[in-house]
């Protein structure tokens, strides 16, 4: 089994980042789990490119103090550079809706709320994920929602340079803001569009804008409004369509906007047999969490 930087052993493979390989490993000097990322350092023009988008995502990742966002540990390079983060026990939410299709409104709800509480943090740091989607999200045992790869995250602030440049396309085409596609400048409004494209996918079970030619789909995004959402509430429907709105403008204002108005249909919940934990009445994180809500 290889080792990484005399500490983090591989174990198995978990898959694909935008930027390289996660895998899981075992932190030898503190005897933990964590997932390593590996990215494979090219010997040729794109290396500078490739080093500078390693360092970017560490960096981004390790500013955002929030537990719906993995905690990194340490990075740096042997032979691939090389990302340790928490290892997360559950799988992501792509794979959830392969298994199962379309979820409830309690449970697409639940789980748009934890992302816009993701957002709103990083907004609030001057940060832009840029690539929320189901393979971007973890559902965990707990229920609990993490936001992973900020390979292509940006700043709304000067503290981390631009890593595309104008006209480019960045994150992934099919979750994309149409002014995006039309060549404009990421933003908070952009972000939230990708959460409207979550809420309809969890809803229904597939894109809003779904086609099998990637080019048919991509000028459905700039031209087209989403088809109606169908049994599905009202308020919640002319929510999500308002996210999908082609003018940044039509769009909620922010992450904290969106939040309050999932948070009414989160209710009902009941655990996903295979996923989630049958009781989490005794679980010691969850119990933290339901003591922390009484805040509220």
């Amino acid at each position: 089994m290889r080792t990484i930087a005399d500490r983090y052993q591989i174990t198995s493979p978990i898959g694909r980042g935008g930027m390289g390989e996660v895998w899981n490993a075992t932190d030898l000097r503190l005897n933990r789990p964590v997932a390593v990322k590996l990215v494979r350092v090219p010997e040729d023009d794109l290396e500078r490119d490739v080093r500078r988008r390693f360092h970017r995502e560490a960096r981004i990742t390790a500013r955002l103090r929030h537990p719906g966002v993995p905690v990194v540990y340490d990075f740096g390079q042997d032979d691939d550079l090389f990302i340790a983060m928490e290892a997360l026990p559950g799988g992501s939410v792509a794979e959830l809706l392969g298994e199962h299709g379309a979820l409830s409104v309690p449970w697409a709800t639940f789980i748009g709320t934890q992302v816009c509480a993701v957002l709103a943090a990083a907004h609030d740091a001057e940060l832009l994920h840029r690539d929320v989607k189901p393979e971007n999200l973890v559902l965990d045992p707990d229920g609990s929602v993490k936001v992973i790869d900020f390979g292509v995250a940006t700043s709304t602030g000067d503290e981390f340079s631009k890593i595309t440049q104008s006209g480019q396309i960045p994150g992934t085409a099919k979750y994309m803001a149409p002014e995006l596609i039309s060549g404009e400048d990421a933003s908070r409004s952009s972000d939230l569009y990708t959460v409207g494209c979550l809420l309809y996918e969890l809803l229904t079970g597939h894109r809003p804008f779904a086609s099998e030619n990637p080019v048919r789909e991509l000028s459905r995004i700039t031209s087209e409004p989403a088809p109606p959402l169908e049994d599905v509430p009202a308020e919640l429907a002319a929510l999500t369509a308002a996210l999908l709105s082609k003018d940044p403008h039509q769009r909620p204002t922010d992450a904290l906007t969106v939040y309050e108005g999932l948070r009414p249909w989160t209710g009902g919940l009941t655990p996903i047999p295979g996923w989630t934990t049958a009781d989490l009445t005794r679980d010691p994180g969850h119990l933290y969490t339901k003591a922390l809500a009484t805040l509220g």
